[in-house]
């Protein structure tokens, strides 16, 4: 097997007329299996043109050469995969898998039948039957992945509890406030600006309603919302204002402050405290992503483990 396809790897195919360019040639050999030029080239092209907006010059041939290997290495671990799946039989009746899911895509992206499908298909660079061998290959390697690797993951109650307390500042809502306001602008002298608003403050600390207030003085864009400006984030409010209502409790009312608007007077409607999602919110959160820091190290094992035992040469010529 080796010779024959070593022989098969220094022959290349040649255009028609005798001519001597080459058009394809074997970059790798994994199993029975084997890899072309043109494989290698039709998952870097996309790869290429996005390199070529980064770099240019050595630079830019540096960055092609790491990728084809990074590219190369991720095709010889789809034939690994392949292989493996084809032996256990996941390969079986994936047909209708695959016809499954591409009517469940067309139908997603409301388009009208497979010819419309096939043809935004053919405008994005693609065949239809590249396609339905690109979800071939994806629903037999992901049936072998989950059946061997993801299946024989567990995350334990006690390292979920353990993740949720280590990792409380990430399960925390931060304090939320509703504010309002009334804005006194400086039509005039400033003085008189101040004034005003001193004197509806003084109204509101009497007892008048904040919100008839403010559609009667506001000049503000809220004033026809009573002075209503939402809820916010009390860290994300600008540092003046954030510093204004910090010591200011519920239904309380800030001095006038000087803003670039004029004079402003801020309502705190109400006041959120910090609090801790409960755990039973998050749970299945938190494991998903002990799944997943799992998962990646058993992959990478599984898949050293079919190299090791697989027949792998990589022919070192690349262009």
């Amino acid at each position: 097997m080796k010779s024959i396809l070593g022989a098969l790897c220094a022959f290349c195919l040649a255009v028609p007329g005798g001519s001597a360019k080459v058009v394809d040639r074997i970059v790798a050999q994994v199993n029975v299996d084997i890899i072309t030029l043109s494989d290698l080239n039709r998952e870097m092209a996309e790869l290429r043109e996005d390199l070529a907006t980064k770099y240019s010059g050595e630079r830019l041939e540096e960055e092609i050469k790491k990728a084809e290997k990074d590219v190369l290495d991720a095709l010889i671990q789809e034939k690994l995969l392949l292989q493996k799946a084809t032996e256990l039989g996941f390969s079986a009746n994936v047909d209708i898998q695959v016809a499954a899911f591409i009517e469940k895509v067309r139908k997603e992206n409301n388009v009208k039948d497979m010819q419309e499908f096939e043809r935004l298909l053919n405008q994005q660079g693609r065949s239809l039957p590249g396609f339905r061998e690109m979800i071939r290959k994806k629903i037999i390697t992901d049936g072998l992945i989950q059946e061997l690797v993801g299946s024989h993951i567990t995350v334990l109650t006690t390292e979920i509890e353990k993740f949720y307390r280590e990792h409380a500042r990430e399960f925390t809502k931060p304090e939320e406030v509703a504010l309002s306001e009334i804005v006194i602008p400086v039509e005039g002298a400033e003085d008189e600006a101040k004034t005003k608003a001193d004197e509806v403050r003084q109204q509101i600390l009497k007892g008048e309603s904040f919100a008839t207030l403010a559609s009667q003085y506001s000049k503000g864009r809220t004033a026809s919302k009573g002075g209503s400006i939402g809820t916010y984030v009390t860290a994300k409010l600008n540092p003046e204002t954030a510093r204004a209502i910090a010591e200011v409790k519920e239904s309380e009312v800030t001095p006038a402050l000087k803003t670039k608007e004029g004079y402003v007077i801020y309502r705190v409607d109400t006041r959120k405290a910090a609090s801790l999602v409960p755990l039973e919110e998050v749970k299945q959160e938190i494991q998903t992503q002990l799944w997943r820091q799992k998962f990646n190290p058993e992959l990478q094992r599984f898949v050293a483990q079919l190299k090791e035992d697989a027949y792998i040469q990589i022919f070192t010529e690349t262009k």
